[in-house]
């Protein structure tokens, strides 16, 4: 069963409380992209992680674009000894032959996505948090949304009460928030469960980049994401494999782990910012890995909620605007890559979308 959340008005409860400017949920990309931003821009930041200790987790091959908007929150060289693999492309096979699509390339060269441990990844991002001021409360559960005449005013953890100004949530599909507020977040595709997994040994066909190959059963992705070790991830429209099944191309390597599942079923919140929070990341909303920009959105929306935390608190902008153009933004986007993610399924022959 999912956690359960709720809202708890405060009304003049919150005096005396620790103030902070922004409380952060959640320590993934989203969140500390969130984080990070108010911090630079001089707000002071608590940020909430409920894991002690970051396991793996998908997301561990990250799109070209990311880097600029690592760089820009204060990242830049230090990713570089946390990179294990650079790709120019993948191979794509989508009910029909296999070609390479090369990311892109400029007059210094090719644009190269790249490989981490998701683990050490988010750590590094934690780290940074840090070093600009932001509190980190590790492990830290929310339990409850504080609420003030209406709007957030801080969260109810199992440490005790943090009051603030304004709260973003970047729990993932745990959607804290938009439970406690209940706000839908309906689903905008067939029921859709990827399974991943790893694998040790050699496959030299995929060290030099990924395969995307999909058929009228469903798709997989392969990749060799740090030495000797491989990672494959499964979505099926049918039967489910077990969980110890590997694609056909890593048959002869060890797995690591039994297999894990996750609900990647599109959907987006029917509101994603009001009076004092924001969502952002899979919290706000959700495609499956096909989109291939889980990590890339989930950093984006955090910086974009960042700023948009720092100039309302600085009385730069309307609250009430700024959450609506924040959503107008995230539909927008959800939308137009929806659309893009149903053309391509439809180039199957089983496709989910007609």
């Amino acid at each position: 069963m999912p956690p359960s959340f709720r809202s708890v008005k405060q009304d003049g409860a919150v005096l005396g409380m620790a103030e902070y400017d922004l409380v952060v949920v959640g320590g993934g990309p989203g969140g500390t992209a969130a984080a990070i931003t108010a911090a630079s821009r001089g707000l002071h930041v608590v940020l909430c992680e409920r894991e002690e200790i970051f396991g793996a987790r998908p997301g561990e091959t990250l799109h070209p674009g990311l880097a600029p908007l690592l760089g820009q929150l204060g990242l830049g060289e230090r990713l570089e000894p946390f990179i294990h693999a650079r790709h120019a492309g993948i191979w794509i096979e989508w009910g029909g032959p296999r070609a390479f699509t090369e990311y892109g390339h400029d007059a210094r060269g090719s644009w190269d996505g790249f490989h981490v441990r998701r683990a050490e990844f988010d750590d590094l991002l934690l780290a940074r948090a840090r070093e600009l001021g932001v509190e980190v409360r590790r492990p830290c559960a929310v339990t409850a949304l504080l609420s003030e005449n209406g709007a957030a005013r801080g969260v109810m953890t199992d440490e005790g009460s943090l009051a603030a100004r304004l709260v973003a949530d970047a729990s993932g599909r745990v959607r804290w928030l938009g439970r406690a507020l209940g706000i839908a977040s309906p689903a905008r595709s067939p029921r859709l469960i990827a399974r991943y997994g790893y694998a040790e040994g050699a496959c030299p066909a995929r060290d030099a980049a990924p395969l995307l190959r999909g058929d009228a059963t469903g798709w997989t992705w392969t990749a060799r994401v740090w030495e000797n070790t491989y990672q494959w991830t499964r979505l099926s429209f049918g039967t489910h494999q077990g969980g110890n099944w590997l694609p056909e191309e890593f048959r002869g390597l060890t797995p690591l782990t039994r297999s894990r599942g996750a609900d990647v079923t599109w959907r987006i919140a029917e509101r994603t910012a009001g009076s004092g929070w924001f969502m952002v990341g899979d919290a706000a909303a959700v495609l499956d890995p096909t989109s291939a920009h889980g990590v890339l959105k989930a950093i984006m929306s955090g910086i974009a909620a960042g700023n948009l935390a720092a100039s309302v608190l600085m009385g730069r902008l309307p609250p009430e605007a700024t959450g609506a153009a924040y959503h107008d933004w995230l539909a927008k986007w959800f939308a137009q890559d929806a659309a893009q993610l149903a053309r391509f399924y439809s180039l199957l022959s089983n496709s989910l979308f007609g």
